[in-house]
């Protein structure tokens, strides 16, 4: 189990909650599934909250009633998969029928990133960390 942990977690590294209320979001993972929370200063993006586990950051919670067109996105979980290249991983995911739902992206500190939808529609964001 632990070697599918590992595999799993540097395959899948990162998770992000995508609710309207980010404050509501903390508030049900940390009561309901004993997560704890932390804040990072992201500058003039403001603070990217965290939820974690042991005292390690496992993941986001992103509020979207601020977003542009937020209304528009429904309340779910996004899963980032690790890759060697986001463009060129893009490109490859392009040729098969995939489409770019957030072109890519550098977040300084952070890493590379693009959300694509595949040819059936399931979104998935293409990570590579700094």
């Amino acid at each position: 189990m632990s070697q599918h942990s590992l595999n799993v977690g540097s395959t899948f590294p990162w998770h992000e909650i995508y609710a309207p209320d980010a404050d509501k979001a903390i508030e049900f993972y940390t009561t309901c599934l004993d997560f704890g929370t932390e804040s990072m200063d992201m500058g003039p993006m403001g603070k990217y909250h965290m939820l974690t586990k042991n005292g390690q950051a496992i993941g986001g919670v992103m509020g979207t009633a601020s977003m542009e067109h937020g209304e528009q996105i429904p309340p779910h979980w996004a899963v980032y998969l690790s890759v060697d290249d986001v463009d060129a991983r893009v490109a490859k995911c392009l040729e098969h029928g995939a489409s770019v739902v957030v072109p890519a992206m550098d977040v300084p500190n952070v890493g590379r990133m693009a959300l694509i939808a595949d040819p059936q529609g399931a979104h998935l964001w293409l990570y590579k960390g700094a």
